[in-house]
């Protein structure tokens, strides 16, 4: 077996050599795995899950979308309720238009014939019943007849003499009525 060396034989000795532990990398790979797909199942709930909700945030929004048309299609409707109806305003300017005396007006205007007198602007507001007239005039004396010419045969005056002026040599009067 050996070869003798000085006065002790050296002996061979026959060493089984342990193998190397391999169970904690085992155990590890099996954590690590186990953790995997633990973590595999969690995520696929979690996508459930987020299917679900995007679902159901599609149907909240849907539904959001439907209430404020609702609540505009109200809005709309109250306000259409609180307006007189269209045709209920253009009567009543049309009844405003076909009372306004307009052919006695221009009857007034055309009868009151005063030399020093020229008609320049006519203007009728219907609506507002209401007439302007403006002159161009020789003096002031000439206004004022005019004016008594406008208000001759009248109970009471309906016009009056709103403004009188001198521009570069020129008079003019503004004669107003507000027709009853």
């Amino acid at each position: 077996m050996g070869a003798p060396v000085g006065s002790t034989v050296l002996r061979t000795l026959n060493v089984d050599f342990a193998p190397p532990r391999r169970w904690p990398a085992a155990i590890l790979w099996a954590a690590a795995a186990t953790l995997l797909v633990l973590a595999g199942f969690v995520a696929t709930a979690d996508m459930r899950r987020w299917q679900t909700l995007s679902a159901d945030h599609g149907k909240t929004a849907d539904l959001h979308a439907q209430l404020d048309s609702q609540r505009a299609s109200q809005a709309m409707q109250a306000a259409s309720a609180s307006q007189p109806p269209t045709y209920a305003v253009d009567a009543r300017h049309r009844m405003a238009l076909s009372s306004f005396d307009s052919a006695g007006v221009l009857r007034s205007v055309e009868s009151a014939q005063i030399p020093g007198a020229k008609v320049t602007s006519l203007e009728v507001d219907a609506e507002s019943r209401r007439v302007q007239l403006e002159l161009e005039v020789t003096s002031a004396d000439v206004a004022a007849a005019y004016l008594l010419a406008l208000n001759a045969g009248l109970d009471k005056p309906q016009w009056t003499l709103s403004r009188l002026q001198v521009l570069g040599g020129v008079e003019s009067a503004l004669i107003s009525e507000q027709v009853p």
